[in-house]
């Protein structure tokens, strides 16, 4: 598809802005063979300064014990107050997703909007609202760690938790169209998504080349999705 193109022409434009620009010291490293060559060259001049760099190491410890450690962050909210909030917060989100709920089927009956496209693209993402705007606030203050473990947090809470209880639910309650069963778009979209995302946290790593992938293949799967039958 053209939209499909446009975005590859843009993730190639990001690759070469990354390699030759922001990041070219990671494409310009030596190789693993050159640095054992320089570390075996330098080996005898490190051991004449061992003293002096014995000497450094002890008076940059004594230096380390005048530093202050930076003081652990308070909590903004007492316990009573943040249950209290999470507690409201629940109860408003349940009844605005019982109207959207309800006016699903006008918006998917008139033409528009496909019935893949709204639960795959629209209801994630008013849905998560909350989870979005926590890894965004987290990753803006670099802990990049939290903003990732909220984000797959949250997917795998989706995954593993709401949709077999949602099924089992609806077993209790005796709908029959409560299943497991996915067509083959909806798996192969799962699978890419699940493999990607695992390569590219899986070394510990990142950095904005790796997010700009991880949208286009969103904005990829939204496209798809819009015109899924």
């Amino acid at each position: 598809m053209s939209g499909t193109s446009v975005i590859l022409l843009l993730v190639y434009g990001a690759y070469l802005f990354f390699q030759l620009k922001t990041h070219s010291e990671i494409f310009n490293e030596r190789s693993a063979k050159t640095k054992r060559i320089d570390r075996v060259a330098s080996g005898e001049a490190r051991k004449g300064i061992a003293n002096i760099g014995q000497m450094s190491a002890s008076l940059g410890f004594q230096a380390s014990q005048l530093v202050e450690l930076p003081e652990d962050e308070e909590p903004q909210l007492h316990i009573w107050v943040a249950v209290f909030t999470l507690t409201a917060s629940t109860a408003l989100v349940a009844l605005c997703a019982e109207f959207m709920v309800n006016s699903i089927d006008s918006i998917t009956n008139s033409g528009g909007l496909s019935t893949t496209f709204v639960g795959l693209i629209l209801l994630p993402i008013v849905g998560n609202a909350a989870e979005h705007a926590t890894a965004v606030t987290v990753a803006v203050k670099d802990k990049m760690d939290l903003a990732i473990s909220v984000a797959v947090g949250s997917s795998m809470q989706v995954a593993l938790l709401i949709i077999p209880l949602t099924v089992i639910i609806g077993w209790i309650m005796g709908v029959s169209d409560m299943t497991l069963y996915f067509d083959g778009f909806q798996i192969t979209v799962l699978f890419v998504t699940v493999l990607l995302v695992n390569y590219l946290i899986g070394d510990g790593k990142s950095h904005w080349l790796e997010g700009f992938l991880l949208m286009m293949m969103y904005i990829i799967i939204a496209i798809a999705a819009w015109f899924h039958p």
